[in-house]
């Protein structure tokens, strides 16, 4: 029998020190996401597939992918996506304790991040970014949850199997009052779906270098793209959201690079 509706009553709080201050739930799938790749990138550098890196050059490794994330998460969230509910107000600019990080800063913030490490090693970016994307695909899968559990970005109105009901949550200041799409819960299953293609890439012949990393950022926005009509956003261009227009960029300058990473010949970035 299908679940007719989810009652959501959670605390977006894991631990609530004061007021809006303290660690969310949400918090928990960045740190698990971080702990992940540390794993996967140091049994890679123990198998010598990265030869100039050793395990004690991760910590630095994730310093500069942890500020880029969060730098360019926090970035795209209040400049991007929400400046006018920020306004001029540095205070709540840095405020991340509340709320509010982007993944398509936080991308373009860990390239930066793991660019500047793959220069200063000597390697290239797609030698770590393949290396990490079964990872971070898992934990954005969590991230998701999170993000259902903080209410955050829910879906349109929606009355069918799984809707989810946040009326009666009393967290939530102003809950809205028709039961609406799961889309949360639908982008963690998008996102664990993309991490068992990729490891099935990458447990195969294994691909070109490149060829993962930009398969997830192809997967990711396409899948995205359609998934965005169920969320309940703004629409800025031709009837799309602001993410759904990141999400179709993505999408097609994937299929771009893939078509070039896949042609006959030396591959890009080899």
């Amino acid at each position: 029998m299908l679940i007719q509706r989810i009652i959501h009553d959670f605390d977006p709080f894991l631990i609530r020190i004061h007021g809006d201050f303290g660690i969310r739930w949400y918090a928990l799938p960045y740190i698990l996401g971080f702990v992940l790749t540390y794993v996967w990138l140091a049994r890679a550098v123990r198998r010598k597939e990265l030869k100039r890196v050793r395990v004690d050059d991760l910590d630095a490794f994730l310093f500069y992918v942890i500020i880029g994330v969060l730098v360019g998460a926090r970035f795209f969230h209040v400049f991007v996506f929400e400046f006018e509910h920020y306004g001029f107000d540095p205070l709540r600019w840095i405020a991340v304790w509340r709320g509010g990080l982007s993944f398509h800063g936080g991308l373009v913030g860990a390239i930066l991040g793991i660019g500047l490490f793959a220069r200063r090693h000597d390697l290239t970016i797609y030698s770590i970014t393949d290396r990490i994307a079964v990872p971070v695909a898992i934990a954005l899968g969590f991230g998701r949850i999170g993000n259902f559990i903080n209410a955050e970005m829910p879906g349109v109105p929606y009355d069918g199997p799984f809707c989810v009901d946040y009326t009666q949550n009393p967290h939530l200041a102003f809950p809205p009052q028709e039961c609406r799409h799961p889309t949360q819960l639908y982008e963690m299953a998008k996102n664990w779906f993309m991490a068992a293609v990729l490891w099935g890439m990458g447990a195969r012949a294994g691909p070109r270098p490149g060829v993962i990393t930009w398969s997830f950022i192809g997967l990711y926005g396409f899948i995205r793209f359609w998934l965005m009509f169920l969320r309940d956003e703004e629409r800025v261009l031709a009837g799309m959201t602001l993410s759904q227009v990141f999400s179709g960029l993505m999408a097609m300058l994937a299929a771009v690079m893939l078509v070039r990473l896949l042609r006959p010949g030396d591959p890009v970035g080899k």
